[in-house]
């Protein structure tokens, strides 16, 4: 019986898709000015409210400093708290990165994501740690490129995982997320997630992200 509900479940997770116009994006916006141009004008250029979230960390570092660059190309934007704070009013939603399993495993954070993605008026970048939440499964933080952990992700993505700073389709990282659909998402790399199992590249993408199957 407890394996029919767990079942039962995962094929609910996956009969919903988010409403939200979303982007998945493999990091490296933030630190810089110059580390992801495109991917800043791209935010600062967008109509309406800006807000940072930081739901798969502990800290605002990384909205922080993206706050304050996209203030130099003249755009507001409001660093929410890290537990996600109210964000009705933004039109866009930059989920920062950090700990995907952070994000994963806590309900809290995941019932605010799902929220903000249930709005067909709002445009969510994931980025990162946050992108790798959203998936089936989840892995730690993968910046650095050293081993990882992997959990049960929120599997918001119609069973798709992802791995952010993937050095490539042939990253062997990939392998520890299972036998789904695999998007290896490099630094810099953007795509749009759309229900119909497509992901084209985003135009502020300066890398190329590769789908690969599972269970390699």
């Amino acid at each position: 019986m407890a394996q029919q509900r767990r079942y039962d479940l995962l094929m609910e997770r996956r009969a919903w898709a988010p409403a939200a116009t979303l982007y998945l994006s493999g990091g490296g916006l933030g630190a810089r000015a110059d580390a992801w141009p495109e991917a800043l004008q791209w935010l600062a250029a967008r109509s309406g409210d800006v807000a940072l979230a930081s739901l798969a960390s502990h800290d605002t570092t990384q909205a922080r400093s993206l706050q304050a660059l996209l203030a130099t190309r003249g755009k507001r934007a409001e660093v929410l708290s890290a537990e996600g704070g109210e964000a009705e009013r933004a039109a866009t939603i930059f989920l920062c990165g950090g700990d995907a399993t952070l994000l994963a495993g806590d309900r809290d954070r995941a019932a605010t994501i799902r929220r903000w993605l249930d709005d067909p008026a709002k445009y969510i970048v994931a980025d990162s740690a946050s992108a790798m939440a959203l998936g089936a499964r989840a892995a730690s933080c993968t910046c650095g490129g050293h081993a990882i952990r992997v959990i049960d992700g929120l599997d918001l993505l119609g069973g798709l995982s992802v791995l952010a700073h993937a050095t490539g389709g042939d990253d062997p990282r990939l392998a520890a997320l299972g036998n789904g659909r695999l998007l290896a998402l490099p630094t810099h790399a953007a795509v749009e997630w759309r229900p119909d199992g497509d992901l084209p590249r985003a135009s502020w993408s300066r890398a190329t992200a590769v789908t690969v199957p599972g269970g390699r």
